[in-house]
């Protein structure tokens, strides 16, 4: 064995062994580390190119990106797009100037005979103005409603006033002349003065200082009502003056297009329920007028729009133009009342005649969500304001006739109103009619609806959805059907 092993190994000593060949390769070369160290260093050169400025938006050349972002939107706007355009909208409307008021003349409808939304309306109202006072008023046939919007429309008052309130219910005269009897005919035109030219300035001045139109004798005569629907006038001042028809008047049925029936005077209630909720829900002062202490089916016809008036959150979203449109779920805010008593006596002026007006209203809107206690007074308040601006109503005081509400009393206009020698009873009434008109322009202007800085043709717009949500509230139906 050993003799083989032996053999064995001296066999392969005895061969050459065969040397690889490596093949050298290009990769493998040598590189100087100054060379790498520069070629690390030096930074590639870009070439920018300007773009022109007189090709537009539209035929420049798109990223990649962009062009896919378009291709799977598809062929809606662009984000980046719209905020351009948006501050080009916002840069033109601080350019554009803002249009001039347009002032009135004559009131104009709100709502019209059939109780629709009159949108013609709107061109008096502004955007930009959120610094006005809405006044609607409500009562029964010949009360006195649009006198008394006219004295608070007017900007000041005096003996004229009481002249032209009486004056207004005449009828101007009209002479007719006999074909035989030309003697009265031919003693005028000798009396006539072609050189005396009137004073057309005085008159058209005297004429416009009412604007709401007053019974005239032959409406008083016939029962006949004035005002249809709702009328609207907007004062210089901007403030909206609404004159409401007549409540529970017999002439609304005659002038019905439909036939008469059992039925129609129920329907006629609540076409005024609705009207009086709808001014609750619009208006920041509310006047209830009466001519007469009391009427107590009128203080339950209140109460009773008070209670049918729907939830009008829903109805807050004025508009989408307007900022923050969206409503906040607040509370409703309701009216400040003002009770006003028309063509009073001299015994209604009394302190005791006042104390017992003042307890029973108290007591009958104990629960009611109006305010009652708004500042418009007869006499004010020393124990909560501690001041005494009384310088009209001096005889009344918190000790002779209690805690003041918004209670407020204007006498009746006699034909020897001028006369010094008679003892009214009461101021004269044209501090009285001032002490009103102040008074109800310097209430708190409380937010009508919760979408804060409302504009006019806010209001404007959230009345129409008010109008809407009131008339096709379930609750005035109900209420018909268990109506008498």
């Amino acid at each position: 064995m050993a003799d083989k092993k032996k053999k064995i190994y001296t066999a392969k000593d005895t061969t050459t062994p065969r040397r690889p060949m490596i093949l050298k390769s290009d990769r493998e070369t040598a590189k100087d580390p100054a060379k790498e160290k520069q070629e690390k260093e030096k930074q590639p050169t870009i070439i920018l190119k300007t773009r022109e400025q007189s090709t537009p938006k539209e035929e420049r050349p798109l990223s990649p990106k962009t062009i896919k972002t378009s291709t799977s939107e598809g062929d809606g706007p662009h984000p980046c797009k719209i905020a351009q355009n948006e501050n080009k909208e916002k840069k033109a409307t601080e350019q554009k100037p803002s249009p001039p008021l347009k002032y009135m003349t004559e009131p104009v409808k709100l709502l019209d005979e059939n109780l629709e939304l009159n949108h013609s309306a709107l061109e008096f109202l502004h955007d930009s103005s959120t610094n006005y006072l809405v006044v609607g008023i409500i009562g029964t046939q010949g009360v006195g409603k649009s006198m008394i919007l006219n004295l608070i429309g007017a900007n000041a008052h005096d003996q004229s006033v009481c002249t032209q309130i009486l004056n207004s219910h005449e009828m101007p005269q009209e002479k007719t002349f006999d074909s035989n009897e030309m003697g009265p005919l031919e003693n005028q035109m000798e009396s006539l003065d072609f050189r005396e030219v009137p004073d057309v300035k005085g008159t058209e001045k005297t004429d416009n200082i009412f604007k709401f139109k007053m019974q005239d004798i032959e409406q008083i005569e016939r029962g006949v009502h004035c005002t249809k629907g709702i009328d609207m006038y907007i004062t210089k001042d901007r403030v909206i003056l609404l004159d409401c028809q007549a409540l529970w008047s017999p002439s609304l049925i005659e002038e019905s297009n439909t036939a008469v029936t059992a039925r129609s005077a129920n329907v006629v209630t609540v076409d005024c329920l609705q009207i009086a909720s709808y001014l609750m829900a619009i208006c920041h002062v509310l006047i209830a007028v009466q001519d007469w202490f009391t009427d107590y089916n009128f203080l339950r016809y209140i109460q009773a729009a008070e209670m049918l008036k729907p939830s009008l959150s829903a109805s807050n979203t004025a508009q989408s133009n307007q900022e923050g449109s969206e409503s906040t779920g607040g509370g409703e805010s309701h009216p400040h009342l003002l009770l006003l008593h028309n063509r009073c006596q001299l015994e209604d002026y009394t302190p005791e005649s006042l104390r017992i007006m003042q307890d029973l209203y108290r007591k009958a809107f104990l629960k009611s969500n109006l305010q009652l206690n708004s500042g418009i007074y007869m006499y004010s308040d020393t124990n909560k304001n501690n001041l005494n601006v009384d310088s009209v109503c001096k005889g009344y005081s918190v000790q002779t006739c209690g805690t003041p509400i918004n209670l407020f009393l204007l006498p009746e206009i006699y034909a020897d109103f001028d006369n010094p020698e008679i003892y009214r009873g009461h101021p004269p009434f044209e501090q009285l009619a001032n002490r009103l008109r102040w008074m109800i322009l310097g209430v708190n202007r409380h937010q009508i609806t919760n979408v804060p800085n409302l504009s006019e043709k806010g209001w404007f717009h959230y009345c129409s959805k008010a109008w809407e949500t009131i008339r096709k509230c379930t609750f005035f139906m109900e209420y018909e059907r268990f109506l008498p």
